[in-house]
């Protein structure tokens, strides 16, 4: 210390002493120090100094002072003393101990000052230590985010660079580093705590724990694996690391590094509740609602008022929402109402309660919910939709009266709303079941509709509404209005009203036909289509066009329409005349024996035999069979059927008998009916071992003579089978009675003949077998020539077989047709 300045210096002042005086207070001060009575020594100097302040030897005692008050941590008297120097030489020689007495006194600024001005002369790194130091704790007393700051943090950077170049570098290191961080140079921060890590395993943690806060300020995703880092080295902060982790995840939305692991197992005791709120909320995030509610209801019992506590609530709030779970959700009321009484999201609370509610199907608890919430809080911001979910609820319910005012409500209160358009819709559809339930509500919906086809809509739907509105007209009577409304759409449904309204207002039943049927064939449904089928029926009756006619009762039948029995049996004998003429055609065959099964219910038994006679046609014999034995008192006709039946069955003696019992019963007669069994009866005969042919020939001649055109192709057919019989294998006998067979039955001579042909001319179907026949004829005739006329024979046979062909491209009988190609294989 400096007072070795005064023993060793002590002789030689005191020769130099201005006054005895002077140099004897000079040796008694020497002498005191000598003995070791330093604090007489102190206070000797102390009044010297008072005694003689001019004296070339005050410097050198002040400097001594201030070193010994420095010495005893006076550091204020020992400033005192260091400022008194006035020699260059001492005050060089003082200065570092004056500085440190103004860093001990917390004197930064002039610390600073003296030392910037101290290294404008001189370099020295211990001074530039002091300069460092002093702006630094400037930095940490200044107010932060200020200019003031980012000045001084500035300032000092060049001296901090200079001092972590220098041996003082590990003296300077986190004083350079947090600055680094006031200056946002988060790299070069990250890289002094990083360096002292590695130099200091001691301090490993404690750096690095530094470098995930820097990094939190640039990059949390490097904070975050940092933190990582800590909290797997086990030790003394790996729980706090643990902690912050999970905060950061938090902030950059990695909820899934949040829920999956043992969380809580992980952090400090102290953080369990704020960890469960993290939690809890990654969950809610992650949308496992259930979990997050468990989490969050876990805090929140243990959680004091506060904003937090507030936070956990809003996402309790949300979890219990979107599982449904009410009684989280009830619980999280509880605690809102208890501890923010006044706070807007308790009303929105309600709200979501009365949605959970709703969702399930607890309609009336949500309805009386959300009157009480309108009650209770009738400048709710979310008003507009509450009375929305009212109005959807009494949609749901068909509340219909209840649904229209809500609606109108609504609109007049929130005309404008996002939610409007929606209102709109059951609005207008509540006023529509109005209307179908009262109908003098149908003109205020017609209003209704005016108004809300104003609004923008889709093409579709406009279309459809405006469907509706011409529907109503059309209702109402109002035709004229309900094609206007029309005019505009070309949709199935609107095409099918407009045929309605052809039909009901103007009378026009041809228009009516055609526009129906376009109408259905594009796929209208607005009225069952077996109900237009069966009007579209009664229109072709009208119009006196039967096949048009029948088919649109067909399809009125599959639709399953309501329909007269007479209109079933009408249809199902429509298409068996026509079946008798076309036998091979299986579609009218399943037609027929749709419409007679149904027939059959009405008791009536023709229905019945016809219906036995298409099961037949479509090869369903033991079904024929079964139905006409369990007939109680059958008809001829029913017999006939069974003994053609049990013929095809291989039942030959049964159906033989019957068929002679008809024969005897009619006689071969005019009937169809005996005529059928007297054909039949023959063919069988013919099948035996030993027939009568004479016998045979008899039946087939009286009943070709019987002919009539109502029993045709029976009477043609037992022509041909008695010109088989007769002319047996000789072909001049057998085209000489082919050509009397067709003269007999063209001519018209007698009464009979003028009959036959008169009503052939009144059914064009059976007609054109009958001429089928006649082609037949001519080509049999043809066939036989060529065996007898070698010359001419392949131009004969060829005559046959275009006759043949043309026959076959007709609709004929089965049996016609038949023969056609036996011939066409066998001749040809």
């Amino acid at each position: 210390m400096r007072l070795f300045w005064i023993l060793a210096t002590a002789l030689p002042l005191v020769l130099r002493a201005e006054s005895e005086e002077e140099a004897l207070f000079l040796r008694r001060i020497a002498d005191f120090w000598q003995e070791g009575e330093y604090q007489i020594a102190k206070t000797q100097m102390e009044e010297f100094i008072v005694d003689y302040p001019q004296s070339p030897f005050a410097d050198a005692l002040c400097a001594a002072l201030g070193d010994l008050f420095l010495r005893e941590k006076n550091f204020s008297g020992a400033l005192n003393y260091y400022s008194q120097v006035q020699s260059p030489e001492f005050i060089q020689k003082v200065f570092l101990n004056r500085m440190q007495c103004l860093y001990e006194m917390q004197w930064y600024a002039t610390l600073a000052d003296e030392c910037e001005a101290y290294l404008e002369t001189t370099p020295n790194l211990h001074v530039t230590y002091f300069l460092a130091i002093a702006l630094y704790h400037q930095c940490i007393n200044a107010s932060k985010d200020t200019d003031q700051l980012l000045k001084l943090a500035e300032r000092a950077k060049p001296y901090f660079e200079t001092l972590y170049q220098s041996e003082l570098a590990q003296e300077v290191a986190q004083g350079y580093a947090h600055l680094s961080c006031i200056l946002k140079d988060y790299s070069k921060a990250t890289e002094i705590y990083t360096d002292l890590a590695e130099k200091n395993p001691a301090m490993e943690e404690e750096m690095l724990f530094q470098v995930a806060l820097i990094q939190s300020e640039y990059d949390k995703v490097l904070a975050l694996g940092t933190f990582e880092k800590i909290s797997k080295l086990g030790r003394k902060r790996a729980k706090e690391a643990a902690y912050n982790r999970m905060v950061l995840a938090f902030d950059l939305g990695r909820y899934e590094d949040i829920v999956t692991g043992d969380l809580i197992s992980q952090i400090p005791a102290d953080r369990a509740g704020i960890a469960r709120l993290f939690l809890g909320r990654s969950l809610l995030q992650t949308k496992h609602y259930a979990e997050a509610a468990k989490e969050l209801k876990a805090y929140i019992q243990t959680a004091p008022v506060s904003e937090t506590l507030f936070a956990a609530l809003l996402s309790l709030l949300d979890a219990s929402y979107q599982t449904g779970d009410l009684q989280s959700l009830d619980e999280a009321i509880g605690k809102l109402a208890l501890h923010y009484p006044q706070n807007p999201e308790l009303p929105k609370a309600y709200f979501s309660r009365a949605q959970i509610l709703k969702r399930n199907e607890r309609y009336d608890e949500a309805k009386a919910e959300l009157d009480k919430l309108i009650a209770e809080y009738p400048a709710f911001p979310q008003k507009a939709q509450v009375m929305f979910e009212l109005t959807h609820l009494d949609f749901k319910a068909k509340n219909w009266d209840g649904c229209y005012k809500r609606g109108l409500a609504f609109l007049n209160a929130f005309a404008g709303h996002e939610l409007s358009p929606f209102v709109w819709r059951y609005f207008v559809s509540s006023s529509s079941e109005i209307a179908m339930q009262k109908a003098e509500h149908k003109p205020q919906l017609l209003a209704d509709l005016e108004v809300f086809l104003r609004l923008p809509l889709t093409e579709v739907e406009k279309n459809e509404w405006q469907l509706l509105q011409a529907k109503t007209h059309f209702e109402l009577k109002q035709y004229e209005a309900a094609m206007q409304s029309l005019k505009s759409q070309d949709t199935p449904n609107a095409q099918l009203l407009l045929s309605l309204c052809y039909r009901d207002g103007y009378r026009n039943i041809e228009q009516f036909c055609k526009t129906a049927e376009e109408a259905l064939q594009k796929g209208a449904n607005l009225v069952d289509s077996g109900q237009i089928h069966a009007s579209l029926y009664n229109a072709y009756l009208e119009l006196s066009n039967m096949d048009k006619a029948a088919q649109h009762l067909y399809d009125a039948f599959m639709a399953k329409a309501e329909l007269k029995s007479e209109n079933i049996l009408w249809l199902a004998d429509h298409y068996y005349n026509q079946l008798l003429d076309e036998e091979g055609n299986f579609v009218i065959a399943a037609r027929a024996a749709a419409l007679y099964l149904k027939a059959k219910s009405f008791g009536a038994e023709q229905a019945t035999c016809r219906l036995a006679k298409v099961y037949s046609i479509l090869g369903r014999i033991d079904d024929a069979i079964a139905l006409l034995e369990n007939l109680s008192n059958p008809s001829q006709e029913a017999q006939l059927i069974l003994a053609e039946n049990y013929a095809k069955k291989g039942i030959v003696d049964q159906a033989a008998q019957i068929f002679d019992a008809i024969v005897t019963s009619c006689g071969t007669g005019r009937s169809p009916v005996a005529a059928a069994a007297a054909l039949h009866g023959s063919r069988l005969k013919m099948a035996q071992g030993k027939p009568n042919l004479v016998e045979i020939a008899t039946q087939l001649k009286n009943l070709v003579l019987q002919k009539n055109f109502e029993g045709e192709p029976l009477y043609l057919e037992a022509a041909l089978d008695y010109v088989a019989l007769a002319a047996k294998n000789d072909p001049a006998k057998k085209a000489a009675l082919l050509q009397k067979t067709k003269e007999d039955f063209e001519q018209r001579n007698d009464l009979l003949s003028k009959d036959y042909h008169a009503a052939r001319e009144k059914s064009p179907r059976k007609n054109i077998t009958y001429q089928g026949y006649m082609k037949l004829i001519d080509a049999e005739i043809a066939l036989s020539e060529a065996k007898i006329d070698r010359v001419h024979q392949k131009d004969l046979q060829a005559k046959s077989k275009t006759l043949l062909l043309q026959i076959m491209e007709t609709p004929i009988a089965s049996c016609l047709k038949e023969r056609v190609q036996k011939l066409l294989a066998d001749e040809t």
